[in-house]
Protein backbone atom coordinates (compact mmCIF):
# COMPACT_ATOMS: atom_id res chain seq x y z
CA UNK A 1 0.00 0.00 0.00
CA UNK A 2 1.58 3.18 -1.44
CA UNK A 3 2.01 5.91 1.52
CA UNK A 4 -0.17 8.06 -0.51
CA UNK A 5 -3.00 5.77 -0.57
CA UNK A 6 -3.42 5.56 3.53
CA UNK A 7 -4.85 8.10 6.39
CA UNK A 8 -2.04 8.64 9.30
CA UNK A 9 -3.31 10.45 12.29
CA UNK A 10 -1.36 13.38 10.75
CA UNK A 11 -3.84 13.35 8.00
CA UNK A 12 -6.96 12.78 9.87
CA UNK A 13 -5.70 15.97 12.23
CA UNK A 14 -5.01 17.94 9.47
CA UNK A 15 -8.56 17.05 8.01
CA UNK A 16 -10.08 18.67 11.37
CA UNK A 17 -8.59 21.56 10.43
CA UNK A 18 -9.16 22.29 7.23
CA UNK A 19 -10.22 19.12 4.14
CA UNK A 20 -8.34 21.87 1.67
CA UNK A 21 -5.11 21.82 3.68
CA UNK A 22 -5.54 17.91 4.24
CA UNK A 23 -5.49 17.12 0.70
CA UNK A 24 -2.32 19.75 0.07
CA UNK A 25 -0.40 18.63 2.96
CA UNK A 26 -0.83 14.96 1.74
CA UNK A 27 -0.57 14.76 -1.99
CA UNK A 28 1.74 18.60 -2.47
CA UNK A 29 3.46 19.32 0.22
CA UNK A 30 5.80 21.45 -1.25
CA UNK A 31 3.19 23.75 -2.00
CA UNK A 32 2.40 24.88 2.17
CA UNK A 33 4.74 27.83 3.15
CA UNK A 34 7.70 26.62 4.65
CA UNK A 35 6.55 27.49 8.83
CA UNK A 36 10.04 29.52 9.86
CA UNK A 37 8.62 30.74 13.68
CA UNK A 38 10.56 29.78 15.80
CA UNK A 39 8.16 28.48 18.56
CA UNK A 40 7.55 26.02 16.44
CA UNK A 41 10.82 24.52 16.17
CA UNK A 42 11.37 24.66 20.15
CA UNK A 43 7.84 22.94 20.18
CA UNK A 44 9.09 19.64 18.18
CA UNK A 45 12.71 19.80 19.90
CA UNK A 46 10.47 20.01 23.26
CA UNK A 47 8.39 17.45 22.55
CA UNK A 48 11.55 14.93 21.48
CA UNK A 49 13.07 15.44 24.37
CA UNK A 50 9.74 14.90 26.75
CA UNK A 51 8.88 11.93 24.96
CA UNK A 52 12.42 10.63 25.19
CA UNK A 53 12.19 11.46 28.84
CA UNK A 54 8.65 9.34 29.22
CA UNK A 55 10.16 6.27 27.59
CA UNK A 56 12.47 5.79 30.47
CA UNK A 57 9.43 4.82 32.54
CA UNK A 58 9.36 1.40 30.86
CA UNK A 59 12.57 0.30 30.48
CA UNK A 60 12.14 -3.04 28.81
CA UNK A 61 10.11 -1.82 25.54
CA UNK A 62 10.89 -2.92 22.43
CA UNK A 63 11.57 0.26 19.87
CA UNK A 64 10.17 0.05 16.47
CA UNK A 65 12.11 2.41 14.66
CA UNK A 66 11.99 1.94 10.95
CA UNK A 67 10.18 5.18 9.34
CA UNK A 68 8.67 2.98 6.33
CA UNK A 69 5.06 1.74 7.36
CA UNK A 70 4.47 -1.59 6.27
CA UNK A 71 8.07 -2.72 7.74
CA UNK A 72 6.91 -0.70 10.96
CA UNK A 73 3.98 -3.52 10.93
CA UNK A 74 5.88 -6.30 9.81
CA UNK A 75 8.51 -5.06 12.63
CA UNK A 76 5.77 -4.52 15.23
CA UNK A 77 3.85 -7.96 14.58
CA UNK A 78 7.39 -9.85 14.84
CA UNK A 79 8.43 -7.90 17.96
CA UNK A 80 4.69 -9.21 19.54
CA UNK A 81 5.06 -13.12 18.58
CA UNK A 82 8.75 -13.06 19.36
CA UNK A 83 6.96 -12.27 23.16
CA UNK A 84 7.37 -8.58 23.33
CA UNK A 85 4.89 -6.82 26.13
CA UNK A 86 5.73 -3.07 25.55
CA UNK A 87 6.75 -1.39 22.70
CA UNK A 88 7.31 1.68 21.79
CA UNK A 89 6.13 3.47 18.10
CA UNK A 90 4.02 0.04 17.31
CA UNK A 91 2.16 0.16 13.85
CA UNK A 92 -0.77 -0.78 12.35
CA UNK A 93 -1.71 -0.52 8.55
CA UNK A 94 -5.47 -1.39 8.74
CA UNK A 95 -8.14 -2.96 5.08
CA UNK A 96 -9.74 0.41 5.45
CA UNK A 97 -6.52 2.55 4.89
CA UNK A 98 -5.45 3.71 8.56
CA UNK A 99 -2.06 4.07 9.77
CA UNK A 100 -1.25 4.27 13.12
CA UNK A 101 1.76 4.03 15.75
CA UNK A 102 1.39 4.57 19.16
CA UNK A 103 3.39 6.03 21.52
CA UNK A 104 3.41 2.93 23.84
CA UNK A 105 1.93 0.17 23.41
CA UNK A 106 1.65 -2.39 26.77
CA UNK A 107 0.23 -5.56 28.01
CA UNK A 108 -2.79 -5.29 30.02
CA UNK A 109 -4.15 -8.63 30.90
CA UNK A 110 -5.11 -10.51 27.19
CA UNK A 111 -5.64 -7.02 26.25
CA UNK A 112 -3.38 -3.56 25.30
CA UNK A 113 -3.19 -0.79 26.94
CA UNK A 114 -2.22 2.59 24.91
CA UNK A 115 -0.67 5.44 25.91
CA UNK A 116 0.19 8.84 23.81
CA UNK A 117 2.75 11.05 25.46
CA UNK A 118 2.12 14.74 25.44
CA UNK A 119 4.70 17.46 25.96
CA UNK A 120 1.91 20.16 27.53
CA UNK A 121 0.55 20.11 31.35
CA UNK A 122 -2.86 18.97 30.06
CA UNK A 123 -5.44 17.19 28.01
CA UNK A 124 -6.42 18.92 25.26
CA UNK A 125 -9.48 17.79 22.49
CA UNK A 126 -6.93 17.45 20.15
CA UNK A 127 -5.49 15.07 22.45
CA UNK A 128 -8.88 13.38 22.67
CA UNK A 129 -9.33 13.11 19.28
CA UNK A 130 -5.79 12.17 18.38
CA UNK A 131 -6.23 8.84 21.10
CA UNK A 132 -9.56 8.14 19.27
CA UNK A 133 -8.00 7.42 16.10
CA UNK A 134 -4.86 5.59 17.43
CA UNK A 135 -7.48 3.21 18.77
CA UNK A 136 -9.94 2.71 15.95
CA UNK A 137 -7.06 1.98 14.05
CA UNK A 138 -5.61 -0.45 16.05
CA UNK A 139 -9.29 -1.95 17.24
CA UNK A 140 -9.09 -2.18 13.49
CA UNK A 141 -6.16 -4.06 13.18
CA UNK A 142 -7.94 -6.57 15.77
CA UNK A 143 -5.81 -5.40 19.08
CA UNK A 144 -7.91 -5.76 22.31
CA UNK A 145 -7.38 -1.82 23.23
CA UNK A 146 -8.58 -1.95 27.00
CA UNK A 147 -7.17 1.42 28.04
CA UNK A 148 -6.50 4.42 26.88
CA UNK A 149 -4.47 6.99 28.50
CA UNK A 150 -2.43 10.61 27.87
CA UNK A 151 1.12 10.71 29.98
CA UNK A 152 2.04 14.32 30.28
CA UNK A 153 3.76 16.66 32.12
CA UNK A 154 2.86 17.83 35.43
CA UNK A 155 2.21 21.53 35.92
CA UNK A 156 3.17 21.23 39.62
CA UNK A 157 6.49 19.56 39.24
CA UNK A 158 9.37 21.25 39.93
CA UNK A 159 12.41 20.25 38.78
CA UNK A 160 15.18 19.13 41.52
CA UNK A 161 18.31 17.73 40.52
CA UNK A 162 18.14 15.44 37.31
CA UNK A 163 14.34 15.67 35.76
CA UNK A 164 12.50 12.42 37.22
CA UNK A 165 10.48 10.13 34.27
CA UNK A 166 7.99 9.30 37.21
CA UNK A 167 6.96 12.63 39.14
CA UNK A 168 7.18 14.66 36.07
CA UNK A 169 4.78 12.90 34.25
CA UNK A 170 0.86 12.44 34.92
CA UNK A 171 -1.42 10.29 33.11
CA UNK A 172 -5.03 11.10 32.54
CA UNK A 173 -6.92 7.90 31.06
CA UNK A 174 -9.09 9.37 28.57
CA UNK A 175 -10.83 5.84 27.93
CA UNK A 176 -14.35 6.98 28.53
CA UNK A 177 -14.24 9.66 26.50
CA UNK A 178 -12.64 7.92 23.60
CA UNK A 179 -15.63 5.22 24.04
CA UNK A 180 -17.85 8.36 23.79
CA UNK A 181 -16.44 9.86 20.37
CA UNK A 182 -15.96 6.84 18.45
CA UNK A 183 -18.62 7.23 16.38
CA UNK A 184 -18.03 11.04 15.64
CA UNK A 185 -14.72 9.85 14.79
CA UNK A 186 -14.93 7.28 12.74
CA UNK A 187 -17.43 9.75 10.57
CA UNK A 188 -14.62 12.60 10.54
CA UNK A 189 -12.60 9.67 9.21
CA UNK A 190 -14.50 8.64 6.39
CA UNK A 191 -14.41 12.15 5.45
CA UNK A 192 -10.67 12.65 5.62
CA UNK A 193 -10.58 9.17 3.31
CA UNK A 194 -12.79 10.37 1.41
CA UNK A 195 -10.87 14.22 0.89
CA UNK A 196 -7.18 12.37 0.41
CA UNK A 197 -7.82 9.20 -1.59
CA UNK A 198 -8.20 11.12 -4.71
CA UNK A 199 -5.20 13.11 -6.15
CA UNK A 200 -6.83 14.81 -8.63
CA UNK A 201 -9.84 16.00 -6.40
CA UNK A 202 -8.74 18.70 -4.16
CA UNK A 203 -11.43 19.44 -1.61
CA UNK A 204 -12.61 23.17 -1.05
CA UNK A 205 -11.31 25.69 2.05
CA UNK A 206 -13.37 27.13 3.74
CA UNK A 207 -11.35 28.91 6.59
CA UNK A 208 -12.39 32.07 4.48
CA UNK A 209 -15.15 32.27 7.04
CA UNK A 210 -13.42 31.64 10.19
CA UNK A 211 -11.51 34.42 12.08
CA UNK A 212 -7.96 34.90 11.22
CA UNK A 213 -6.52 32.64 14.05
CA UNK A 214 -8.47 29.61 12.73
CA UNK A 215 -6.80 29.70 9.10
CA UNK A 216 -5.24 26.64 7.93
CA UNK A 217 -1.41 27.21 6.95
CA UNK A 218 -2.70 26.65 2.86
CA UNK A 219 -5.26 29.69 3.48
CA UNK A 220 -3.10 31.84 1.14
CA UNK A 221 -3.18 28.64 -1.77
CA UNK A 222 -6.80 29.01 -1.65
CA UNK A 223 -7.72 32.46 -1.13
CA UNK A 224 -5.26 34.53 -3.02
CA UNK A 225 -7.94 37.55 -3.66
CA UNK A 226 -7.99 38.29 -0.23
CA UNK A 227 -5.71 40.71 1.11
CA UNK A 228 -3.47 40.74 4.07
CA UNK A 229 -5.01 44.04 5.17
CA UNK A 230 -8.15 45.99 5.78
CA UNK A 231 -10.55 43.62 5.34
CA UNK A 232 -13.46 42.73 8.05
CA UNK A 233 -10.88 39.97 8.94
CA UNK A 234 -8.93 42.64 11.24
CA UNK A 235 -11.35 44.22 12.87
CA UNK A 236 -10.20 43.83 16.35
CA UNK A 237 -12.39 40.79 18.73
CA UNK A 238 -14.32 39.75 15.81
CA UNK A 239 -17.08 37.26 16.52
CA UNK A 240 -17.84 34.47 13.63
CA UNK A 241 -21.18 35.08 14.12
CA UNK A 242 -20.92 38.75 12.36
CA UNK A 243 -18.37 37.82 10.53
CA UNK A 244 -20.39 35.37 8.95
CA UNK A 245 -23.23 37.89 8.45
CA UNK A 246 -21.31 40.57 7.22
CA UNK A 247 -19.34 38.25 4.81
CA UNK A 248 -23.22 36.28 3.74
CA UNK A 249 -23.60 40.00 2.29
CA UNK A 250 -20.44 40.34 0.12
CA UNK A 251 -18.68 42.29 2.10
CA UNK A 252 -14.95 41.78 2.46
CA UNK A 253 -13.07 45.58 3.05
CA UNK A 254 -13.29 46.81 6.84
CA UNK A 255 -14.55 50.36 5.48
CA UNK A 256 -17.75 48.68 4.01
CA UNK A 257 -19.05 47.52 7.55
CA UNK A 258 -22.48 47.92 7.37
CA UNK A 259 -24.46 50.32 10.06
CA UNK A 260 -26.61 47.87 11.07
CA UNK A 261 -24.02 45.26 12.39
CA UNK A 262 -23.36 46.54 16.00
CA UNK A 263 -19.87 47.18 17.04
CA UNK A 264 -18.07 47.63 20.31
CA UNK A 265 -17.10 51.30 21.25
CA UNK A 266 -13.36 50.04 19.78
CA UNK A 267 -14.00 48.02 16.96
CA UNK A 268 -16.70 51.44 15.98
CA UNK A 269 -13.28 53.50 16.47
CA UNK A 270 -10.87 51.18 14.56
CA UNK A 271 -13.42 50.98 11.41
CA UNK A 272 -13.79 55.11 11.64
CA UNK A 273 -9.93 55.71 11.90
CA UNK A 274 -9.79 53.22 8.08
CA UNK A 275 -12.42 54.98 6.49
CA UNK A 276 -11.00 58.21 7.67
CA UNK A 277 -7.49 57.47 7.69
CA UNK A 278 -7.20 59.78 11.19
CA UNK A 279 -5.92 58.82 14.37
CA UNK A 280 -8.52 58.89 17.31
CA UNK A 281 -7.54 60.29 20.04
CA UNK A 282 -9.53 60.62 23.59
CA UNK A 283 -7.59 63.77 24.95
CA UNK A 284 -9.30 63.06 28.51
CA UNK A 285 -9.02 60.01 29.17
CA UNK A 286 -5.02 59.93 27.86
CA UNK A 287 -4.36 63.07 29.86
CA UNK A 288 -5.26 61.27 33.09
CA UNK A 289 -2.93 57.99 32.21
CA UNK A 290 -0.11 60.08 31.50
CA UNK A 291 -0.88 61.76 34.70
CA UNK A 292 -0.71 58.48 36.60
CA UNK A 293 3.34 58.61 35.14
CA UNK A 294 5.63 59.22 37.84
CA UNK A 295 9.21 60.64 37.14
CA UNK A 296 11.49 58.72 36.79
CA UNK A 297 10.18 56.58 34.27
CA UNK A 298 11.93 53.40 34.07
CA UNK A 299 10.93 51.66 30.87
CA UNK A 300 11.43 47.86 31.82
CA UNK A 301 11.27 44.75 28.47
CA UNK A 302 11.90 41.22 29.73
CA UNK A 303 13.44 37.86 27.06
CA UNK A 304 12.57 35.42 28.88
CA UNK A 305 13.15 31.07 27.66
CA UNK A 306 10.77 28.13 28.38
CA UNK A 307 11.12 24.49 27.87
CA UNK A 308 9.25 21.55 28.42
CA UNK A 309 11.62 20.03 30.90
CA UNK A 310 12.69 22.65 33.19
CA UNK A 311 16.03 23.83 32.99
CA UNK A 312 16.76 24.96 36.69
CA UNK A 313 15.43 24.06 39.49
CA UNK A 314 12.13 24.81 41.05
CA UNK A 315 11.23 25.69 37.98
CA UNK A 316 7.55 24.12 36.62
CA UNK A 317 7.61 22.74 32.77
CA UNK A 318 7.18 25.49 30.40
CA UNK A 319 8.09 27.92 33.51
CA UNK A 320 9.33 30.98 31.64
CA UNK A 321 12.68 32.26 32.85
CA UNK A 322 14.06 35.52 32.15
CA UNK A 323 17.82 35.88 30.79
CA UNK A 324 17.56 39.67 29.83
CA UNK A 325 16.23 42.74 30.57
CA UNK A 326 16.49 46.28 28.76
CA UNK A 327 15.80 49.56 30.82
CA UNK A 328 15.24 53.19 29.57
CA UNK A 329 15.11 55.02 32.34
CA UNK A 330 13.85 59.37 31.69
CA UNK A 331 14.57 61.69 34.41
CA UNK A 332 12.18 65.01 34.63
CA UNK A 333 14.11 67.34 32.74
CA UNK A 334 13.91 64.94 29.51
CA UNK A 335 17.73 62.95 30.15
CA UNK A 336 17.29 59.74 28.97
CA UNK A 337 19.97 56.85 30.09
CA UNK A 338 19.87 52.71 28.88
CA UNK A 339 20.98 50.15 31.21
CA UNK A 340 20.51 46.35 30.25
CA UNK A 341 21.17 42.89 31.68
CA UNK A 342 21.85 39.96 29.26
CA UNK A 343 23.03 35.93 30.78
CA UNK A 344 25.79 34.61 29.38
CA UNK A 345 27.24 31.73 31.25
CA UNK A 346 26.24 28.37 30.43
CA UNK A 347 24.38 26.58 32.82
CA UNK A 348 24.05 28.75 35.37
CA UNK A 349 20.75 29.86 36.75
CA UNK A 350 20.19 33.47 35.26
CA UNK A 351 17.60 35.05 37.77
CA UNK A 352 19.77 36.02 40.99
CA UNK A 353 22.26 37.62 38.70
CA UNK A 354 19.18 39.31 36.90
CA UNK A 355 17.77 40.53 40.04
CA UNK A 356 21.10 41.37 41.75
CA UNK A 357 21.44 44.07 38.52
CA UNK A 358 18.06 45.16 38.23
CA UNK A 359 17.92 46.34 41.67
CA UNK A 360 20.79 48.54 41.01
CA UNK A 361 19.22 49.65 37.83
CA UNK A 362 15.95 50.54 39.42
CA UNK A 363 15.93 53.14 42.18
CA UNK A 364 12.86 53.39 44.69
CA UNK A 365 10.56 55.80 43.13
CA UNK A 366 9.17 56.34 40.04
CA UNK A 367 6.92 54.61 37.59
CA UNK A 368 7.81 51.21 35.57
CA UNK A 369 6.79 51.42 32.42
CA UNK A 370 6.33 48.33 30.61
CA UNK A 371 4.04 46.69 27.34
CA UNK A 372 1.43 44.30 28.26
CA UNK A 373 1.36 44.15 32.06
CA UNK A 374 0.72 40.70 33.17
CA UNK A 375 3.65 39.46 31.18
CA UNK A 376 6.22 41.31 33.38
CA UNK A 377 4.45 40.93 36.51
CA UNK A 378 4.03 37.25 36.26
CA UNK A 379 7.71 37.17 35.39
CA UNK A 380 8.30 39.17 39.08
CA UNK A 381 5.96 37.03 40.55
CA UNK A 382 7.87 34.34 39.64
CA UNK A 383 11.35 35.90 40.43
CA UNK A 384 9.55 36.33 43.95
CA UNK A 385 9.13 32.75 44.44
CA UNK A 386 12.51 31.56 43.03
CA UNK A 387 14.42 34.23 45.66
CA UNK A 388 12.33 34.50 48.87
CA UNK A 389 14.55 37.35 49.97
CA UNK A 390 14.00 39.65 46.82
CA UNK A 391 10.20 39.23 46.64
CA UNK A 392 9.66 42.15 48.56
CA UNK A 393 11.87 44.52 45.85
CA UNK A 394 10.25 42.78 42.76
CA UNK A 395 6.48 42.77 44.01
CA UNK A 396 7.27 46.03 44.98
CA UNK A 397 8.02 46.84 41.29
CA UNK A 398 4.82 45.52 40.35
CA UNK A 399 2.81 47.83 42.53
CA UNK A 400 4.36 50.92 40.63
CA UNK A 401 4.11 49.33 36.75
CA UNK A 402 1.82 50.51 33.87
CA UNK A 403 0.85 49.45 31.37
CA UNK A 404 1.75 51.71 28.28
CA UNK A 405 -0.19 49.68 26.00
CA UNK A 406 -3.67 50.46 27.89
CA UNK A 407 -4.35 53.58 26.00
CA UNK A 408 -4.32 51.57 22.93
CA UNK A 409 -6.44 48.74 24.34
CA UNK A 410 -8.81 50.86 25.56
CA UNK A 411 -9.48 52.30 22.62
CA UNK A 412 -8.30 56.13 24.39
CA UNK A 413 -5.79 56.41 21.05
CA UNK A 414 -6.40 54.56 17.63
CA UNK A 415 -4.27 54.59 14.27
CA UNK A 416 -5.45 53.00 10.92
CA UNK A 417 -1.80 51.35 10.96
CA UNK A 418 -2.79 49.57 13.79
CA UNK A 419 -4.79 47.40 12.01
CA UNK A 420 -6.83 46.12 15.11
CA UNK A 421 -3.77 45.08 17.15
CA UNK A 422 -2.41 46.27 20.14
CA UNK A 423 1.31 44.30 19.41
CA UNK A 424 3.97 47.28 19.94
CA UNK A 425 5.22 46.11 16.33
CA UNK A 426 2.61 47.76 14.99
CA UNK A 427 1.99 50.79 17.00
CA UNK A 428 5.78 52.01 17.16
CA UNK A 429 5.78 52.61 12.81
CA UNK A 430 2.82 55.17 13.60
CA UNK A 431 4.66 56.98 15.97
CA UNK A 432 8.64 56.66 14.27
CA UNK A 433 8.83 55.13 10.90
CA UNK A 434 12.73 55.49 11.36
CA UNK A 435 12.37 52.69 14.36
CA UNK A 436 11.69 49.25 12.18
CA UNK A 437 11.87 45.41 13.63
CA UNK A 438 12.46 44.92 10.04
CA UNK A 439 15.94 45.10 9.80
CA UNK A 440 16.96 43.35 13.06
CA UNK A 441 18.63 40.24 12.85
CA UNK A 442 16.41 39.06 15.82
CA UNK A 443 13.02 40.53 15.18
CA UNK A 444 10.56 38.70 17.33
CA UNK A 445 10.35 37.04 21.28
CA UNK A 446 10.31 34.05 19.82
CA UNK A 447 13.53 34.24 17.67
CA UNK A 448 15.39 35.67 21.06
CA UNK A 449 14.12 32.73 23.21
CA UNK A 450 15.21 30.25 20.45
CA UNK A 451 18.64 32.30 19.94
CA UNK A 452 19.72 32.29 23.64
CA UNK A 453 18.77 28.92 24.38
CA UNK A 454 20.97 27.82 21.21
CA UNK A 455 24.18 29.92 22.43
CA UNK A 456 23.25 28.60 25.98
CA UNK A 457 21.97 24.96 26.23
CA UNK A 458 21.20 23.39 22.97
CA UNK A 459 24.37 24.14 20.86
CA UNK A 460 26.66 25.98 23.26
CA UNK A 461 29.52 23.35 23.06
CA UNK A 462 29.33 23.90 18.97
CA UNK A 463 29.49 27.28 18.49
CA UNK A 464 32.55 29.34 18.61
CA UNK A 465 33.32 32.03 20.77
CA UNK A 466 32.45 34.40 17.88
CA UNK A 467 28.86 32.86 16.88
CA UNK A 468 28.10 33.15 20.40
CA UNK A 469 28.67 36.56 20.92
CA UNK A 470 27.03 37.48 17.87
CA UNK A 471 24.04 36.16 19.00
CA UNK A 472 24.38 37.68 21.91
CA UNK A 473 24.85 41.24 20.23
CA UNK A 474 21.56 40.75 18.47
CA UNK A 475 19.93 39.68 21.47
CA UNK A 476 20.98 43.12 23.11
CA UNK A 477 19.89 45.14 19.95
CA UNK A 478 16.53 43.06 19.78
CA UNK A 479 15.70 43.96 23.68
CA UNK A 480 17.42 47.60 23.49
CA UNK A 481 14.57 48.68 20.77
CA UNK A 482 11.55 47.37 22.36
CA UNK A 483 12.30 50.00 25.42
CA UNK A 484 13.25 52.44 23.32
CA UNK A 485 9.98 51.98 21.20
CA UNK A 486 8.58 52.37 24.50
CA UNK A 487 10.01 55.73 25.40
CA UNK A 488 9.39 56.80 22.13
CA UNK A 489 5.74 55.87 22.13
CA UNK A 490 5.43 57.48 25.40
CA UNK A 491 7.05 60.84 23.86
CA UNK A 492 3.90 60.60 21.28
CA UNK A 493 1.31 60.30 23.67
CA UNK A 494 2.90 62.94 25.91
CA UNK A 495 2.94 65.65 23.04
CA UNK A 496 -0.88 64.27 21.85
CA UNK A 497 -2.47 65.77 25.02
CA UNK A 498 0.04 68.77 25.26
Amino acid sequence: MGDRAFLSKSDFLNFRICPGFCWIAKHQPHRIPLNTDPGTRRRIDDGDAVEALARQRFPDATLIATLDPEDAVRQTEAAIAAGATTLFQAAVLTEHGLFARADVLTRDGDGWRMFEIKASTSVTAEHRADATFQAIAFMEAGYDIRRIGVLHLDRNYRLSGSPDPVTMFVVSDVTESVDRALVPVMEQIEGALAAVRDPSALPACQCDRETRKRRCPAFALFHPHIPAGGTIYDLTAIHHRDLIQVLDRGILALADWPDDVPLSRRQHLQVETHRTGEPWVAVTQLRKFIGRLRFPLYFLDYETCQTAIPLYDGYTPWAQVPFQYSLHIVTADGAIEHREFLWTEPRDFPVPHLVKQLRRDIGDDGSVVVWSRNFEADRQREMAEALPDEAGFLLGLNGRMVDLMEPVASGAWMHPDFGGSASIKKVLPAVDPELSYEALRIGNGGLAAERWHQAMVNSAEALTAAEREAIFSDLREYCHLDTLAMVRIWEHLRDLVR
